[in-house]
């Protein structure tokens, strides 16, 4: 109960995070923005959005090939949306939708957990490569226009992005590091819950036992697949591009022209800022984060505003509607299947 409380408090703030930003681009501004925009250009950074999606399932497709778990190419695009929901309302860095991803290609694939587990680690952390790269630039970037506060924000973001991906590699690498990270991590959901954490107690604690080992080995594999690694580190490198080009195009769409490095600096700043969101999915905190970002760069308030709402638009509130939608649809279906399994085994 309390649990929901929270949530629902946590949604409201954003909610009134979201209304004060329009309040202070000034209501009567953005309507006149809106009035003026170019539909088609917001409906190509749509479709930008859903070819963004669609590489994402090519580049986990390959990791998944390359162990041979030979999911359909539908289930893999459905397990990133359905990933992309729950990510969407889980506060901080937003990896709550890694085991639910998990678990649904896992259930039509007859693959096992910690082999696809991997596959899902080594796919968020080679996105984490592109974003370093683009936040060096970004920083060039800053320190060639004179934004001195920008590149000194930048810097320690990239320094806090390296460690960030070091720290991963570590302890991906180390059975004994992600033995005492659970644990430690249980120990401490315990004291949060203990009534509920204490039921899955026992599978977390085989999940140790047997499910590192098979992840472990499982990244050896394909650090071994250079290949693969290549090809999905590019479909990364494209994917990043994209998202850029995506902000960029909606901000053409309220016939405003910006430099597109200036879209580059705050997507990539913003990403990494947003990781300790304590609000599900950033909701409120993003959308202040980058309207400040493009103050601080010079761009109008009722233009930053409006085009960071309408790309929020695109890129957080389409898929959460979306996702959740395949959420509960294929949680009913699973269930069912479970059910019918159970059935006829008994006959």
């Amino acid at each position: 109960m309390m649990g929901k409380v929270k949530k629902a408090g946590l949604l409201g703030l954003a909610v009134l995070l979201i209304f004060a930003l329009i309040w202070f681009a000034g209501v009567r501004e953005t309507m006149e923005i809106l009035k003026r925009a170019n539909i088609e250009l917001f409906l190509l950074a749509i479709l930008v959005f859903i070819v963004t999606i669609i590489l994402w399932a090519m580049r986990w497709d390959v990791f998944l090939r390359g162990i041979g778990v030979n999911a359909r190419f539908r289930d893999v695009l459905r397990g990133i949306l359905i990933g992309m929901f729950v990510n969407n309302v889980t506060p901080g860095a937003r990896g709550g939708g890694e085991p639910v991803r998990m678990y649904f290609i896992a259930k039509r694939s007859e693959g096992e957990y910690g082999p696809i587990f991997a596959t899902i680690m080594a796919d968020r952390l080679l996105d984490l490569i592109p974003v370093f790269t683009m936040l060096i630039i970004s920083g060039w970037y800053a320190y060639s226009i004179g934004a001195r506060r920008m590149t000194w924000v930048l810097l320690i973001l990239t320094v806090l992005l390296f460690l960030l991906l070091i720290i991963g590699a570590l302890i991906m690498l180390s059975r004994r590091r992600m033995e005492k990270l659970i644990i430690r991590a249980l120990k401490f959901a315990v004291k949060i819950s203990p009534g509920r954490v204490k039921k899955w107690e026992e599978k977390i604690y085989d999940l140790i036992e047997n499910g590192i080992p098979q992840f472990q080995m499982t990244v050896r594999i394909i650090l071994r697949r250079k290949k693969d690694f290549a090809t999905a580190l590019a479909l990364s490198y494209i994917f990043w591009a994209l998202v850029i080009l995506r902000s960029y195009l909606v901000f053409l769409s309220i016939n405003y022209s910006i430099d597109i490095e200036k879209v580059m600096v705050v997507q990539m700043a913003a990403i990494v800022i947003g990781l300790a969101s304590i609000i599900p999915g950033g909701a409120g905190i993003t959308e202040t984060i980058n309207s400040g970002l493009y103050l601080a760069l010079g761009i109008d308030k009722s233009v930053a505003i409006t085009a960071t709402l309408l790309e929020r638009l695109i890129s957080y509130w389409g898929p959460t509607v979306v996702g959740g939608f395949l959420t509960t649809h294929f949680g009913i279906r699973a269930k069912s299947e479970k059910t019918e399994k159970g059935t006829s085994r008994k006959t």
